[in-house]
């Protein structure tokens, strides 16, 4: 990827433009497991999409509730095509195997508990047959669980214009998966697949993307609807939070086989450390001393990564206390931890005066 900068469309395209037409097929992908207060809404959204020409595609994943049944309904929708693992593979294989068996011009990756804006597949097949863009993508609104969705929707278009997204600005963009509308052309290779048994899943894809994608564009519009669960993975403070550090080193391993900027280089030195950061300050106060040992080997195996930037006080302070001796360091980071509520209540209260 050869993009240094943002700039503003009109005026940019590619040559893959004149394939792109408004006709152009759409893959949504939706993998299921667990999902029976939510997937009904979810796939309800879906459907209600403004653009017709989409195929739906439902991957249920060995679910132990009644998600099956709960999907149903919405089965009798032809464009909805039900796939069933044999076995649960959890996220990532589900995706996995929705791209594989995708036959649209674009895919879209859509979770089971979330909801998507009734225009989301209509302005971006829009924004990609105006531009050439393999990759759109989109802002989201964060909804809390019970919250009425539809308080949140604004159907008036949006008055801003679409900005190429170059160089450096895509790996500071959100990772999610569920935020890019992507030419499915671009996923023709192995390594645009999510590695399964990985959870933080899509940082190492979306850097691949980044890579080997030659138009980006952002839509400035709220098309996604993503719901914040209690029991979501960073929500807890269990051992898949340690899956933040193999994750990163899988994106180190993407970034190892581009020819990436300094400011790219940053990017990910910077994410090293706030990875550290937020899992010492998040996971379980009995699992802190297994954080501490793993937190201290990430650094050691991504040395060369996070020489290209240097971290802030309150990470420095960290870094220097995970290096005392082993007690030492349980009885500082268990202060800054103990701290850090109290210094957001006072910010807190700065604000509101």
């Amino acid at each position: 990827m050869s993009r240094n900068n943002m700039s503003t469309r009109p005026g940019f395209g590619s040559d893959s433009s004149s394939e792109i037409t408004r006709e152009s097929k759409v893959s949504i992908v939706i993998p299921v497991y667990n999902v029976e207060q939510y997937v009904g809404e979810c796939l309800e959204s879906v459907r209600q999409q403004t653009y017709e020409n989409v195929e739906i595609i439902v991957v249920e994943d060995c679910s132990t509730d009644d998600s099956l049944k709960a999907l149903e309904p919405h089965l009798a929708d032809e464009r909805v095509r039900l796939v069933r693992h044999e076995q649960n593979g959890g996220l990532s294989a589900a995706r996995n195997t929705g791209i594989e068996a995708a036959s649209g011009d674009f895919i879209v990756f859509v979770d089971s508990d979330d909801v998507v804006d009734h225009r989301l597949v209509e302005c971006c097949v829009s924004e990609a047959s105006k531009s050439g863009a393999e990759i759109v993508l989109y802002g989201f609104v964060p909804f809390q669980d019970g919250e009425d969705v539809s308080l949140l929707r604004n159907d008036a278009s949006s008055t801003n214009m679409p900005v190429v997204i170059e160089g450096v600005e895509y790996f500071r963009y959100h990772h999610f998966a569920w935020l890019k509308f992507i030419r499915l052309d671009l996923l023709d290779n192995d390594r645009m697949r999510f590695p399964v048994g990985q959870y933080y899943e899509d940082w190492p894809f979306h850097w691949q993307a980044g890579f080997q994608a030659q138009t980006i564009v952002l839509l400035p519009e709220n098309l996604y609807f993503y719901r914040q669960r209690g029991d979501s993975i960073t929500g807890s403070g269990g051992k898949k939070l340690f899956h933040i550090f193999s994750s990163q080193r899988l994106v180190a391993d993407v970034e190892k086989q581009s020819s990436s900027s300094n400011s790219v280089k940053r990017v990910l030195a910077k994410k090293i450390y706030s990875g550290i950061w937020f899992v010492l300050t998040n996971i379980d106060d009995s699992l802190l001393p297994e954080a501490i040992a793993r937190a201290k080997e990430h650094l050691r195996l991504m040395n060369r990564e996070r020489k290209f930037s240097t971290p802030g006080f309150k990470v420095r302070v960290l870094v220097l206390a995970m290096h005392l001796p082993a007690t030492g360091s349980k009885i500082v980071i268990r202060m800054i931890r103990k701290v850090l509520p109290m210094l957001s209540k006072h910010r807190r209260a700065i604000r509101r005066n």
